[in-house]
């Protein structure tokens, strides 16, 4: 009999959702309810489920079933249930509204969530705050901007003064690349390592393989991805990798476009490099490099012609922000529907910015800098909206932006 009972419970756990959703489950006890509300089960959305079978069930007899809602509301992961849910579904249910300790559960959830984000955020090693380096006329120095209380606290200045370099973040190491000052032009890599209690730049770095100003990277699969750039000789197309752990720099294959003031993300397991100068003209042209064949392929071309542009990956899509066109500054922003594969215009920032940088923090995007632009504005994808934040002392185009 044990062992009829185990399979008959096993079953139910792998059919929970269609046996929440059953004819027959509206006509259980409340006791047969609780059991299943306890069974674990695979299945993604099987909170979203237990929550609606147990408002269903409870409605089927009202009067008579409204005493067991808050015990069985109770059996709920309300934490895996998403915002959306729970602030279009659950908080505009009456029954929920109507019973106070069903709506201090909401509460506790809530702020479970919130305390869980902020662990999580603290062993990724992120933070609210944004890491500012470079930029013309500052090259060496580097500040740090708190999102939340929109204040600066200035960080050790880079060992080399440094004009359009570019950078990235591994696991709270900043690796800081290339550039040129004057008629030199670098290949070389200093680190910052935020994990210190007193970081300072460090340059016992292995060179890139070419010297690149201009040029774009981005993480991908745990390596540091370079691209393009100019090298005092020319427009690049070149494209090398860098693995941290081995400290070893390796070419890849050429873009098929030479770009410079281009700007570069990762998504989906891809490089998408975006816009940039060819040498001639500003271009629309778009490609990304599958690591897993080596090799680059165009994608739809943006709908205006950038350099000196910015971009983002945020909920499947990627931004590209500001630029320039010629001698025309550019304030508008398009996105790349990864799954849609089109270039859809969205709301201009409220500057335009040539030579700016962005970055993601929970969810909003911010820039910085750029030509002629001195304040830093954000993008909320939600309220589909800029907004402006708090001023710089300075334009500071060219700078490099990063989360941390």
């Amino acid at each position: 009999m044990d062992d009829l009972v185990q399979a008959a419970e096993t079953f139910i756990s792998k059919n929970l959702g269609a046996v929440l959703k059953s004819a027959d489950f509206l006509q259980f006890g409340a006791d047969d309810v609780k059991a299943m509300l306890k069974l674990e089960s695979e299945q993604d959305s099987i909170d979203e489920d237990k929550y609606r079978s147990v408002v269903t069930w409870t409605k089927h007899d009202k009067d008579q079933r409204r005493k067991h809602f808050s015990d069985l509301f109770r059996l709920v992961q309300l934490e895996n249930l998403s915002n959306e849910f729970l602030n279009d579904v659950v908080h505009k249910e009456e029954l929920v509204g109507s019973s106070v300790e069903c709506t201090n559960l909401i509460i506790l959830a809530t702020l479970s969530r919130l305390l869980s984000a902020q662990v999580y955020k603290k062993m990724k090693g992120q933070s609210d705050e944004i890491l500012i380096i470079g930029g013309l006329s500052c090259e060496r120095s580097v500040a740090k901007f708190n999102t939340k209380t929109i204040q600066w606290s200035e960080m050790p200045d880079t060992n080399i003064a440094r004009i359009y370099p570019s950078a990235v973040n591994y696991n709270q190491k900043i690796l800081l690349m290339g550039g040129t000052q004057g008629s030199t032009y670098y290949n070389s890599v200093e680190m910052l390592d935020l994990n210190d209690e007193n970081p300072k730049w460090d340059s016992n770095l292995p060179s890139m393989g070419e010297k690149r100003y201009g040029f774009a990277s981005t993480l991908l699969d745990g390596l540091v991805y370079c691209a393009g750039g100019g090298s005092g000789t020319g427009h690049l197309s070149s494209c090398e990798s860098y693995n941290p752990e081995e400290r070893k720099w390796s070419s890849i294959r050429n873009m098929n476009d030479q770009r410079t003031y281009h700007a570069m993300v990762s998504a989906q397991g891809l490089l998408f490099a975006l816009g940039g100068h060819d040498g001639y003209n500003a271009t629309n042209t778009a490609e990304c490099y599958d690591p897993r064949n080596g090799k680059w392929e165009y994608i739809p071309r943006m709908k205006t012609r950038r350099y000196g542009l910015t971009a983002v990956a945020l909920n499947n899509e990627i931004y590209a922000i500001g630029g320039q066109d010629g001698s025309k500054y550019l304030s508008s922003v398009e996105i790349y529907d990864l799954d849609a594969k089109t270039w859809i215009d969205v709301p201009s920032m409220n500057e335009k910015r040539p030579g700016g940088s962005a970055c993601v923090v929970d969810g909003l995007i911010w820039v910085f800098g750029g030509f002629d632009a001195k304040t830093v504005e954000f993008y909320d994808p939600a309220a589909n909206k800029w907004q402006v934040s708090t001023n710089m002392d300075r334009e500071r185009p060219g700078l490099c932006v990063l989360s941390i």
